[in-house]
């Protein structure tokens, strides 16, 4: 009997031994990822370091041209093959017809016609460059969908470009004539 007592005392160490060991793994893990989120940034923090601007350059029956600018301290990504990381939202009244008559398009495909350093000439290779970084802007294409009417001549044309950290930035313009605008407002 004193055999069988021994054994089986042990077993009983052994299992609360693993019990412990498994509890204390389970404690520490839980209180690292406390600490890892504790000490993370919040999304107000980084919303803080991206600051964007938008300029519409020219506006057509069926498309949009306008420039970002990036003028905070994050980098803006732009889109690649598979996945539009920021979304341009463009609203018209139909001046035309009705000036109450507002069209509104989310597009997600748009086309980066060219990236450089902001006030200067230099410039670089879109298919490799897929970002905006501090410093720099991006000039960028949106086409209407084939089922929106055309933006008419004195139409009131609003821009929001929507970055995947959820900072947009919009201007509003009075179109004139195709290729020339008045700003009225946004920012």
């Amino acid at each position: 009997m004193g055999l069988s007592v021994s054994i089986a005392s042990a077993i009983v160490l052994i299992g609360w031994i693993a019990f412990i060991g498994a509890i204390s793994t389970a404690l520490l893990t839980t209180m690292n990822s406390v600490g890892t989120l504790a000490n993370s940034p919040s999304s107000d923090e980084v919303k803080l370091g991206v600051q964007l601007g938008l300029t519409i350059t020219s506006v057509e029956n069926t498309s949009i041209t306008f420039s970002v600018q990036n003028t905070g301290s994050l980098s803006i990504f732009l889109k690649n093959e598979t996945f539009p990381w920021n979304s341009v939202i463009v609203t018209y009244n139909n001046a035309a017809y009705n000036n109450t008559d507002w069209q509104t398009y989310l597009i997600d495909n748009y086309t980066i016609l060219a990236i450089n350093v902001t006030g200067t000439n230099a410039s670089f290779d879109v298919a490799s460059h897929q970002s905006i970084n501090p410093g720099e802007q991006a000039l960028i294409q949106a086409y209407l969908p084939s089922s929106a009417p055309n933006i008419q001549i004195g139409s009131v044309v609003d821009v929001v470009f929507a970055s995947n950290y959820g900072v947009i930035a919009r201007q509003e313009i009075l179109l004139l004539s195709y290729g020339e605008q008045i700003q009225t407002g946004g920012g």
